[in-house]
C-alpha cells in the first residue's frame, strides 16, 4: 500500500503497466479481496449488538472503501487515486487503533469518533499537501496500531487462535509484499500470479481475522 513517489502509479507493485483499460488487472482485481472481507465483516454485525455492531458496520465499510481504492490505483488510475488509495487503507488502520486505545482506556462513544473524524481529516490534509509523506505517515500509524495492541492484551478475552492466525497471514502479507516489488528476482512483470495481489489477498484476510479475534475485550463495559 506504498505509493511511488515518480512514475505511474503501481510502478513499484511489479505487474507491467498497461496502456489501455485496466492498468495492472491482476493487482487491480485482487485489490477488491478489502472489500469482500468489508461486506462479510459488515453482514456478520447482524449477529452482534451494541456498538460492537455499530464498530463492524464501520470497519467493513472503510474494508470495503479500502478495496475500491486500491482497485482505482492500480486499475483505470482516474485522477484523485492516489488520495483515495491512502486515505482509505489509512482510515481503516486508525479506526482500529482508536477503538482498540478507546477501549483499553475505558473510553467510547462521541469521543471516539471525533478523534476518528479529526485523525482522517489531519492525514487528508498532510497527504494533499505533501503526498510524497505517505510511507512516513503509514510506518507511524503502524507502530501506532502495535501500541494499540499491546494496550489491547491488557484487557484480555483476545481469541488466541483467531489472533494466532492474523499474525500468520500479516507476516505473510509482507513477505508477498516484498517478493512483489518491482526488480527484484521474484518479479515478473507479465505473469498472472503476482506477489503484490497475492499481499492483497493476505492482508485483507488478516485484517478481518484481527478484527474478530479482539472482540471480547473491545467490549468489556466501561468503568463509572
Amino acid at each position: 500500500m506504498i505509493a511511488m513517489l515518480l512514475g505511474p502509479l503501481g510502478a513499484g507493485d511489479c505487474e507491467r503497466i498497461l496502456e489501455t483499460g485496466l492498468i495492472q488487472p491482476v493487482n487491480a482485481w485482487s485489490s477488491l479481496a478489502y472489500s469482500v472481507v468489508g461486506i462479510a465483516v459488515a453482514i456478520y454485525a447482524r449477529s452482534v449488538h451494541g456498538r460492537e455492531r455499530s464498530y463492524r458496520i464501520v470497519f467493513g465499510t472503510l474494508l470495503i472503501a479500502t478495496g475500491i481504492g486500491s482497485f482505482l490505483y492500480h486499475g483505470p488510475q482516474s485522477a484523485g487515486a492516489g488520495f483515495t488509495h491512502d486515505i482509505t487503507f489509512l482510515a481503516t488502520l486508525w479506526f482500529l487503533i482508536l477503538v482498540h486505545a478507546g477501549s483499553a482506556l475505558r473510553r467510547t462513544g462521541g469521543v471516539l469518533w471525533m478523534l476518528f473524524g479529526v485523525a482522517v481529516a489531519t492525514i487528508s490534509v498532510v497527504l494533499l499537501i505533501a503526498p510524497s509523506s505517505t510511507n512516513v505517515i503509514t510506518g507511524l500509524s503502524v507502530i501506532a496500531l502495535v501500541g494499540s495492541d499491546v494496550s489491547l492484551h491488557r484487557n484480555g478475552r483476545i481469541n488466541g487462535r483467531l489472533y494466532a492466525t492474523a499474525l500468520v497471514l500479516f507476516a505473510g502479507a509482507l513477505v508477498a509484499n516484498l517478493l512483489g516489488r518491482t526488480g527484484v528476482s521474484t518479479c515478473d512483470p507479465a505473469s498472472y500470479l503476482q506477489f503484490h495481489g497475492l499481499w492483497h489477498v493476505l492482508s485483507a484476510l488478516a485484517l478481518g481475522v484481527y478484527f474478530l479475534a479482539t472482540t471480547g475485550p473491545r467490549n468489556q463495559v466501561p468503568r463509572p
